[in-house]
């Protein structure tokens, strides 16, 4: 039995059958709260953004002694680059909750926030409350969050052809036939059309769920303004989930106790040719994760070398010396072939990413024993504004006429400005 659901509200995660056109994400008004002619206080306006992307949030507490903000939108906020403080004491800081008589906490920036999608909670006497009043919200894997919509980026949602994003439930025979999920992004005209596509297959990190590239990653707004703009071509991307029934996750360099490895070359890749029109050459299917994704990016890509011709490595490595000397022990017979089996390798980590020691140690192990790769250092740390800018640079690469794989470092000192410095 196959179930396939479309998401359309992730706040509720109301479902419907089939494939729906991706409705643009809602605008986040700017309107004032106002007073309704029968003198009764119009509904709460939260979040409320201004012209200069400043923002006020609000909540009805009337019972609560402490109303804070929580979650990652701290990294959003303008703040002194010099502070010592954490994303979450800068949060508290910006953005100030303050009770009115009428029972609302209401709390404004006093800078303007990054453009971008940044998640938030409020904490109500401890505990962790969603925004009631913010339609977008995005899960983590133990809970839901708010989600703010900063326009102003790559990331926007645009007036041009939209694609659609599916919550798509199947049975994997990896465990025994449970019932998993993935999302999946088809391009513009899918629906009406009858071509097939390629397919690149795009994991999480840990703590995150499958429908985080889609929320808060904003994988399906980035691909249709690169496709709009011809500087991508028109592909599915499958968003799987990168957690097993089994509990816990294998993090070795040895995919063969992995069971992910097994769900995506026995269950995910074999639905996708079934289901939906994916091209099945080994040249039109790419492989890329964050963090945790990112090792099972390495372990499924390259355990099953020839499966995939571009492998994208965001914000990870191998974890441990026993792990990298395992893997180039291991691998030693087939690294001189990587180059001709593979059409990209590309790797990106952030200047303060906590990946960053265990990225560098292990490409330049790569590099040293030859093998071509792409390689980007950008600003700021282990974040999703580093993983949706590595989306919209690696997917323009993906599926293009034939040219060699070859080694190129970058970096990017001011990553929202894309200033390249070669060294």
């Amino acid at each position: 039995m196959v179930l396939r659901t479309t998401a359309l509200c992730f706040a509720c995660l109301a479902l419907t059958t089939g494939t729906q056109a991706q409705t643009p994400t809602p605008p986040v008004t700017t309107a004032a709260p106002a007073v309704r002619p029968s003198g009764r206080p119009a509904p709460l306006v939260s979040p409320q953004l201004a012209p200069d992307n400043r923002v006020t949030l609000r909540i009805y507490a009337p019972q609560a002694s402490a109303v804070t903000l929580a979650g990652d939108m701290g990294q959003g906020v303008a703040r002194d680059p010099a502070s010592n403080g954490t994303t979450a004491q800068a949060l508290a800081a910006a953005i100030p909750m303050i009770k009115t008589p009428d029972g609302v906490w209401t709390g404004s920036s006093a800078l303007p926030i990054k453009s971008g999608a940044w998640r938030y909670h409020f904490l109500v006497d401890g505990a962790s409350v969603v925004d009631s009043r913010n339609v977008n919200t995005s899960p983590y894997q133990s809970q839901m969050e708010s989600l703010l919509i900063v326009p102003g980026d790559f990331s926007d949602t645009r007036n041009v052809p939209h694609g659609s994003v599916s919550r798509v439930k199947y049975m994997a025979s990896t465990y025994q036939g449970a019932t998993r999920e993935m999302y999946v992004y088809t391009p513009p005209g899918y629906e009406k059309g009858s071509g097939t596509y390629p397919v690149l297959y795009l994991i999480h990190g840990g703590g995150e769920t499958a429908a985080s590239w889609s929320t808060v990653g904003r994988a399906n707004d980035i691909l249709d303004n690169l496709i709009a703009e011809g500087k991508a071509v028109p592909m599915i991307i499958v968003m799987p989930s990168g957690w097993t029934p089994l509990g816990g996750q294998v993090m070795t360099s040895d995919a063969t106790k992995d069971p992910f490895n097994d769900e995506m070359m026995k269950d995910i890749i074999p639905y996708m040719q079934t289901h939906f029109r994916a091209k099945t050459s080994p040249n039109d299917r790419a492989l890329s994760g964050l963090s945790m994704g990112g090792i099972q990016t390495l372990n499924v890509g390259l355990h099953n070398l020839g499966s995939f011709r571009y492998l994208a490595v965001m914000s990870s490595g191998w974890t441990t010396d026993q792990d990298r000397q395992a893997f180039f022990t291991t691998e030693a017979a087939r690294i001189p072939t990587y180059n001709s089996q593979l059409k990209l390798f590309w790797w990106g980590w952030g200047a303060t990413d906590i990946a960053r020691p265990n990225s560098l140690l292990v490409t330049d192990r790569f590099k040293a024993k030859g093998v071509h790769m792409e390689t980007m250092e950008t600003a700021d740390g282990h974040e999703w504004k580093n993983w949706r800018l590595y989306l919209h640079e690696v997917a323009p690469k993906l599926f293009q006429p034939s040219k060699p794989n070859e080694q190129v470092s970058a970096r990017r000192g001011t990553a929202q400005k894309g200033i390249r410095i070669e060294p």
